[in-house]
């Protein structure tokens, strides 16, 4: 495993070694860090990486310790005023020195995706990530050794750390969002714990470790205004917002379908790009001659109004669905948790080759700025009707409660052994976010969760996703909001709209509805469906069926080459299956 993995490129983040009692690390550990010369006299090591943004890194060395941060801080002079520090202070002084004064609160207060880390001087290590996670914080503690990497992989190769699967690590994240909200700190190993968003870790010398978890999603108080006012205040915080996300970057890449929420961030790209950057468009098509429709036409209809380059993407014919790369199952940590990673790597190959170092998504739009209430118009209520039956004909689950509660098809004495965790977390009623206690208001939406935690990195090296939308200061001017606001002059998403007027065409203002992502998503299921059969024998020999059940994948698989996947859900349940094999037979060859 080690020379395999060792090979990839090193992930964005912090990276840590520490002998807590002390002692000299050892030249077999300060070579797994990559440092070789005074190794033998130091107890400890930190470094800090970034492929794209080497001003990311920021380290601090003061007399309450030492600090590395790793990331942007948003509104950085306003909390240095407060602070009583310069304006133009390090970004590691700023956030130690907040981090004094608010301890483990500082994922609410320090506004920004960033991960940090503080070696105190009694010799304690605190670790910290914020709200919405830019790069993954995992560490392993052994005895009086500790390990810091942004990579679950990378400290699982070290000597001393056991990588031995954890059943109720690996499974929660093969979940649906039940489950998978309560992962919690685990990991697929046994040895290595993961940071949750806005949570704290800190661990001393003597063996104790304290966890805390900052409440980041704070109830707001009723938005006073009226819809002109909450228009405008929403087109001022997203200006700022993508304003110093563009001034960072030298050449950003808006990925634009043509629907609200991407055409509304293409605008704001073309109008704060300043001089010193490059802006362009890039939208997912149907590769040539495939008569597949798309939504290029929308997108370029965008991209033409506000003068933006515009390039069509698709992935490469042989790009296969069922089996991702090495390098991006190195990059999740752990089993593929996304359907569209052919796509999502042809948007990173295309974005390398127009120098571009940011894409800009506008996923989780619905969470705040374009946040479709349930059932609140006629027509969404026969939308949810049209839902209902759909489920009665193709019923999405026919297997057991326990079975359904997963994206994948697991082994039939997996489901009926589940271990202790996943079996309390199944039988304790849904959970959701702390909404506003009062009902008029929009306060957080259930799944904001799952957007925050995100690493905006896919694989080590790869162009950075941002996420503008699930920025926590546009979560919480929309968490005060009335939701009667939101569909003022029974307008479906009106800030939204309203915002655009006149500044994009009204024939994509006012669209209602959007085409699939990936256009040849379920055309490619089918096309590599028979190819992804032939690999049953490699898990069989594997005993990969421990895990999964393969006798249901081959079926499944011959099906879906046959006649297609009959509903999403079952084209998700049979891919999500066969990457889970797909990784789990590549960890078996590493280990």
């Amino acid at each position: 495993m080690k020379d395999r993995i060792s090979a990839q490129p090193r992930a964005s983040g912090i990276y840590g070694m520490f002998n807590l009692d002390g002692a000299p690390i050892k030249a077999s550990d300060a070579e797994w860090f990559g440092q070789y010369s005074d190794s033998e006299i130091r107890s400890w090591l930190v470094s800090g990486h970034d492929a794209h943004f080497s001003h990311a890194v920021s380290f601090h060395d003061g007399p309450a310790g030492f600090t590395v941060l790793v990331g942007e801080i948003e509104e950085a002079d306003d909390l240095a005023l407060e602070l009583g520090v310069r304006r133009s202070s390090p970004a590691a002084y700023l956030a130690q020195t907040a981090f004094d004064r608010f301890g483990s609160n500082l994922p609410a207060i320090l506004i920004g995706e960033w991960s940090l880390l503080h070696r105190a001087l009694d010799g304690s290590v605190t670790l910290m990530i914020s709200a919405a996670q830019r790069d993954r914080l995992f560490y392993a503690k052994v005895g009086k050794r500790l390990a810091v990497a942004p990579n679950l992989f990378v400290l699982g190769k070290i000597g001393w750390v056991d990588n031995a699967i954890e059943e109720a690590g690996l499974l929660f994240p093969l979940g649906r969002a039940k489950l998978r909200k309560e992962t919690g700190d685990r990991t697929m190993f046994k040895a290595v714990r993961q940071l949750e968003s806005g949570s704290t870790v800190t661990i001393y010398p003597d063996g104790r470790i304290v966890r805390r978890i900052a409440q980041t999603l704070i109830e707001q108080p009723r938005w006073t205004g009226n819809f002109s006012d909450a228009v405008v205040e929403t087109e001022l915080l997203l200006r700022r917002i993508m304003r110093t996300r563009i001034e960072r970057s030298g050449c950003v890449v808006s990925l634009l379908s043509g629907g609200l929420d991407s055409s509304l961030l293409a605008w704001l790209c073309a109008e704060e790009h300043g001089s010193t950057c490059r802006t362009m468009a890039m939208t997912s098509v149907a590769p040539d001659g495939s008569e597949i429709a798309d939504e290029s036409h929308f997108a370029d209809l965008v991209a033409n109004h506000l003068g933006l380059a515009s390039h069509h993407v698709f992935p490469a014919f042989e790009a296969n669905i069922y089996r991702p790369t090495e390098a991006i199952f190195v990059g999740c940590n752990g089993p593929m948790q996304s359907n569209r990673h052919c796509l999502t790597e042809a948007f990173q190959i295309a974005a390398k080759q127009a120098g571009a170092s940011l894409l800009v998504n506008g996923t989780y739009g619905e969470m705040s700025l374009t946040a479709r209430l349930p059932a609140s118009n006629p027509f969404q209520r026969l939308r949810t009707i049209a839902a209902r039956l759909k489920h009665t004909v193709y019923p999405r689950h026919v297997a057991t409660s326990e079975a359904s509660a997963f994206h994948v098809r697991l082994a039939p004495h997996r489901i009926a052994n589940l271990p202790e965790p996943v079996r309390s977390a199944l039988s304790c009623p849904a959970g959701s976010v702390r909404k506003s206690s009062s009902t008029e208001l929009l306060g957080y939406i259930s799944g904001v969760e799952k957007a925050l935690r995100l690493p905006n990195e896919f694989r080590a090296g790869a162009v950075r996703m941002d996420y503008p939308y699930r920025d926590i200061r546009l979560l919480r001017l929309f968490a005060g909001f009335p939701l009667q606001m939101l569909v003022e002059g029974n307008a479906d998403r009106g800030i939204a709209r309203q915002m655009l007027a006149r500044r994009i065409p009204d024939s994509i203002r006012l669209r209602r509805r959007g085409m699939p992502a990936s256009p040849d998503h379920m055309a490619r299921l089918q096309r590599q469906a028979e190819e992804a059969r032939q690999r049953i024998p490699h898990f069989r020999k594997a005993e990969v069926g421990d895990w999964l059940d393969i006798d249901w994948l081959d079926t499944a698989l011959a099906n879906v080459a046959a006649r297609g996947a009959l509903s999403f859900h079952e084209a998700n349940e049979v891919q999500f299956t066969a990457m889970t094999a797909e990784f789990l037979l590549w960890w078996r060859l590493q280990s």
